[in-house]
């Protein structure tokens, strides 16, 4: 069994975190392979891979064979014994390849072959392979640790592959955000079009683009900006309505992609443009249009490299083609002498980046800006993300952000907020339960988990999760299982955690109240979310987006905030971060009647009045006076017997009970910065209740208005 081998686990995970920050692809096959080798003893081995249709496997490393072997050798899903451990999805293990119907002879001393499927779920795209000189050389323990390297191996190169698909697909968007950029700049549209291709060949490794306006005239197809084109060719570049692919394009109003134009008889090469038979070379072209006429077509040439890359291509080209058509319509309008050119052209560049962009995340500090590139780099991938900031700080939109632009787009973001329900009940919150579970539990109830099924489970508040709940929460990260409240049945799910906390995780760990091994589960990737007073040079572009949005939400035409207003915000440090940012400004939006925010007009903490102060810190004493047997200035019977004069009867518990909690609370509120979670702990209430209290008592208004 696996614990017979106590060392060669060591030496697995040691391979496993130095293949985990290689970054060439053939140096992770060969290392992997290398480490199957050794610990097997083998004469040789390979790593084979299936091509892009997954029709046969290829050889992307191999040791101990011909030079070549990855030529020659190209097996069929089947096809020898490789071939039958993709089809089948399982380990083979032939002691005797001269018994084995399967096998295929790529050496003649071959006697036995152990081969074993890489795969993720239950999807196999490659095969570990390794050979020997003599019969029966493998045994099960062979097996476990190839399979146990095969799984680790699978999982980094997917987890690679789909890091260099982000790295492309966020060059794709930079490029677009830069080429949106270019749209109104200069009023010639001809000028703007010929910087877009030089961007274009800069940025993409274009090979050769071209962007072509119908002649009215003579009724072509005329080269207006072009991107490796000779000069010769530059004359050569005309076509007809219908006339190859571009003609067709226009004339048929579709866009067209062509993985090898090679392949395809209706690409003219009317320019006669020479080019490496050894390359595949991509062809895209789609139709430039102003308002719904065609005005033109956008062509490239690139390189072909994977399905992915085509894909991105398409994107990039479609999305290119709409801001020609948009710098078509400003030149438009600026010959009509519209006065609406500016406005339209900032709504392309803000419905660009809501559309595809991290929306609605706001900042431009280095902080931030660090924040961001490791959002990129976490979003598309299937780890785990602990988010750790402050409260306010934003940590439930940039979850909701990195769902968003994330493989799992499509499928249900599910939250819940660890704190907001009592530990006896966020069991069965989270992982549902069957009828007959407990009093009340009528029918079978779906948990949270099991809704975030293929899709993401945020857990705000994770370190108020109850202890004993952590183990269960750690075996569905563990096993990607869960049993529900009052079954033994196991459910199977495929789900994403990201949790957030303002607590010290670590600190919890040493106290006993927090799961060391569900931390470093949950702490795959870690994003540290600086508070606001870390990032203050955000705060106008802050103030700016969230005037507007609130502003919107109540019909007010606020045109901003003024000078000596931005400078107070600028002095202030926001304990309640983001959040406390956009209260202030509400509360100045909603009670204003000018068009601008003045200084005068935000109620900060440190514009209290002397007076004021004094008149909180008496309302404070007095809330302690009850539970003071030593002052002499209050008398406790003599209060009560007030209330008795003033109340009705029945009433008097409540209004003795209501003003002592009333004062408590807000003298907590006040002592923690108006922080709700460490206010909740200290008066051992849950969030709900805290939050239920402050409304009833009228808490917040009280401080407002003081």
């Amino acid at each position: 069994m696996l614990h017979t081998f106590h060392n060669p686990l060591v030496a697995l995970h040691e391979i496993t975190l130095s293949l985990l920050s290689e970054q060439n692809s053939d140096k992770l096959l060969n290392a992997i392979l290398d480490q199957a080798i050794e610990f097997t003893k083998s004469d040789s081995g390979s790593i084979a891979l299936l091509n892009e249709n997954r029709k046969y496997l290829e050889i992307k490393a191999h040791r101990g064979l011909s030079h070549d072997v990855s030529e020659k050798v190209k097996l069929k899903l089947g096809e020898g014994v490789t071939g039958r451990c993709i089809l089948t999805g399982k380990t083979r293990n032939v002691g005797d390849t001269r018994q084995d119907p399967h096998y295929i002879e790529v050496r003649p001393d071959i006697r036995s072959e152990l081969a074993v499927p890489l795969k993720v779920g239950s999807k196999s795209f490659g095969v570990i392979s390794v050979d020997s000189s003599r019969l029966q050389a493998f045994n099960r323990e062979h097996e476990e640790y190839i399979e146990l390297l095969a799984s680790y191996a699978a999982q980094i190169l997917t987890n690679h592959q789909a890091l260099t698909n982000l790295s492309h697909r966020t060059e794709i968007l930079e490029a677009l955000l830069e080429i949106s950029s270019y749209i109104g700049k200069n009023p010639d549209f001809e000028t703007t079009f010929k910087e877009i291709m030089n961007l274009l060949g800069k940025k993409i490794g274009l090979h050769r683009g071209a962007v072509f306006l119908i002649d009215e005239i003579s009724n072509e197809l005329y080269l207006v900006a072009s991107a490796g084109y000779t000069d010769e060719e530059k004359q050569k570049a005309r076509y007809s309505i219908g006339e190859g692919i571009t003609g067709s394009v226009f004339k048929d109003n579709k866009f067209i992609s062509i993985p090898d134009i090679a392949q395809d008889h209706n690409f003219l090469n009317k320019t006669g443009h020479q080019r490496d038979d050894g390359q595949i070379m991509s062809f895209f072209a789609a139709p430039v249009r102003l308002n719904s006429e065609v005005r033109g077509v956008f062509s490239m040439e690139v390189p072909y490299r994977s399905q992915s890359y085509f894909e991105d291509y398409q994107f990039l080209v479609q999305i290119t083609t709409s801001l020609f058509g948009q710098a078509l319509r400003i030149q438009q309008l600026i010959d009509e002498k519209s006065s609406e050119v500016r406005s339209e052209n900032i709504a392309l560049k803000r419905q660009l980046y809501k559309d595809y962009g991290f929306n609605n995340l706001i900042g431009a500090s280095p902080k931030m800006t660090a924040l961001f590139e490791k959002m990129r780099m976490a979003a598309d991938t299937a780890s785990s993300v602990l988010l750790i900031g402050e409260s306010g700080t934003g940590k439930e939109m940039i979850a909701t952000a990195l769902h968003q632009n994330s493989i799992r787009r499509d499928e249900t973001m599910v939250k819940l907020n660890c704190a907001a329900i009592p530990a006896d009940l966020l069991e069965s919150e989270l992982f549902g339960y069957v009828k007959g579970a407990f009093t009340g539990a009528n029918e079978d109830r779906k948990g949270r988990v099991l809704a975030a099924h293929k899709g993401t489970l945020f857990l705000d508040e994770i370190g108020e999760m109850d202890y004993r709940l952590q183990s269960k929460l750690l075996r569905v990260l563990q096993e990607k299982e869960f049993s529900p409240l009052g079954s033994n049945k196991v459910y199977k799910v495929d789900v994403r955690i990201i949790a957030a906390t303002n607590a010290n995780l670590e600190k919890l760990i040493e106290e006993k109240k927090f799961r060391e091994d569900l931390y470093y589960r949950l702490n795959v990737i870690r994003l540290d979310i600086p508070p606001l007073r870390e990032r203050k040079e955000d705060i106008p572009l802050l103030v700016q987006h969230l005037t507007e949005k609130i502003a919107a939400a109540n019909r007010k035409k606020i045109k901003g905030l003024t000078p000596a207003a931005i400078q107070r915000l600028l002095e202030y440090d926001f304990p309640g971060n983001v959040r406390e940012l956009e209260n202030i400004l509400e509360r100045a939006i909603v009670l204003t009647d000018r068009n601008q925010i003045d200084a005068s007009d935000l109620l900060l903490p440190e514009t209290k009045t002397l007076e004021a102060k004094a008149t909180v810190s008496q309302n404070q004493e007095t809330a302690l006076q009850p539970v003071s047997a030593t002052d002499k200035n209050f008398n406790i019977r003599s209060w009560v017997r007030a209330q008795l004069q003033t109340v009705t009867e029945g009433d008097v518990r409540y209004a003795v009970i209501s003003r002592i909690e009333k004062e408590l609370i807000s003298l907590v509120l006040q002592n923690n910065l108006f922080n709700k979670t460490k206010t909740a702990k200290i008066l051992g209430i849950n969030r709900l209740t805290l939050d239920r209290k402050i409304e009833e008592y009228k808490i917040l208004e009280d401080f407002r208005e003081t």
